[in-house]
């Protein structure tokens, strides 16, 4: 079967990422560069928009630039393009195209159910800021993504600190149009301003007021959503810390963020309190499924992109199993912050419903097959450190 689409936004890219698989087909326009002989045997070369159809061999997802490259072979009849001829499509926003695939699997209808979903949105927006440095993140479903940076110098503070004063006024300015300019309140259900030290308090304070001074209606009507939280630094590591802290977890407490987080954390209680009904590992957790032991099974959904196309397909009917047995599914997404600590559990794990025991003598790193060791598609992760995570 064949799907149209367009990717509208950054969130649709990566759901599209995630869709294509090798041996696919992929339509959509592109330029190339024609190359015609003359009457006279010269050869002049021209660039053509035309319609290719490839049969995909790599997928390649570029976040920074939101693009995505197919590579493949021109597989339809086409004037300009040799059958077999290998062919580039780079496909960025607002791009038309129509994927193919000889079988829509669960999860592949899961994943285009989701990225059609009406109700989706950027949950929760987050400004990390210190003296002289802002960073802005989107947390959506799937996406930590990097959307704008603030950075200047501030003087040293000296005795008559009129210069300083100045000068971080003009730096809350430029976090305030950043504010502005690449943050859509209509959509996010909740702005963080965290950082180490005062400085986020600060701002929080001064921004109300210049709203109101503004008259910035916008700001002023959804200024009880932003919340203020500490976090030791304002890199994005932060956001882990960020999505613990209890403040932040009662204002996305609907997300689906948060339903992830509750999750893992719900793993982790039971790594101390109840060992025996948890497991993680391909290996363990497939037994588990297989006695209907499941009550919750969290996958990251790289996963599903297993290059292994058996292996894949055993990951898949894992998670349509577990589906069937009533219990909840749980598909995280490998460029959150909640997918990279999944994927230091080898990329999926369980909660029980009732304790097995005898899964402790089963291999949690081992892979599903003999075919493909690997779990996932980057280098297989560690054995995890639960002291560390659970402190």
């Amino acid at each position: 079967g064949q799907a149209t689409m367009v990717c509208e936004e950054s969130e649709d890219l990566w759901h599209l990422y995630n869709l294509a698989a090798k041996g696919d087909t992929v339509k959509a326009l592109t330029v190339r560069k024609i190359q015609k002989e003359g009457s006279t045997g010269t050869v002049q070369t021209e660039t053509k928009k035309i319609s290719i159809t490839i049969q995909l061999k790599a997928v390649e997802y570029d976040s920074a630039s939101d693009c995505i490259r197919f590579s493949g072979k021109n597989c339809e009849e086409n004037q300009w393009v040799k059958m077999g001829a290998h062919h580039t499509l780079d496909i960025s926003l607002n791009n038309k195209l129509t994927l193919g695939k000889d079988r829509w699997d669960f999860e592949f209808l899961r994943q285009l159910d989701e990225a059609t979903d009406v109700h989706k949105t950027s949950e929760v927006a987050v400004v990390l800021i210190e003296a002289g440095t802002a960073n802005f993140f989107l947390l959506t479903a799937v996406l930590a993504k990097d959307v704008h940076r603030v950075s200047v110098t501030l003087p040293k503070k000296r005795l008559t600190t009129t210069g300083y004063d100045k000068a971080v006024v003009r730096f809350f300015e430029m976090v305030y149009a950043g504010i502005k300019d690449h943050l859509d309140l209509a959509l996010v259900k909740c702005v963080v301003l965290a950082g180490p030290g005062f400085v986020k308090d600060d701002f929080l304070t001064w921004m109300v007021q210049r709203a109101t001074q503004l008259g910035d209606t916008p700001i002023l009507q959804k200024k009880s959503m932003f919340v203020a939280a500490h976090t030791s630094c304002v890199h994005k590591q932060a956001l882990k810390e960020l999505l613990e802290d209890e403040q932040v977890q009662k204002s996305i407490a609907n997300t689906k963020a948060a339903k992830h987080l509750k999750a893992l954390e719900e793993f982790y209680g039971m790594v101390k309190n109840e060992p025996d009904r948890i497991c993680f590992g391909p290996k363990q957790v497939k037994e588990a499924i297989e006695k209907c032991a499941v009550a919750t099974l969290m996958v990251v959904d790289s996963l599903f992109r297993n290059a292994n196309i058996a292996t894949r397909r055993q990951y898949v009917d894992m998670a349509e199993s577990v589906r069937e047995q009533g219990a909840v599914v749980h598909v995280f997404s490998s460029q959150h912050v909640s997918g990279e600590q999944l994927h230091q559990l080898s990329g999926i794990a369980a909660l029980l419903r009732f304790p097995m025991p005898e899964l402790e003598d089963i291999d949690s790193e081992g892979g599903l097959s003999d075919v493909a060791d690997e779990a996932s598609e980057d280098d297989g992760p560690n054995k995890p450190s639960f002291e560390e995570d659970t402190d």
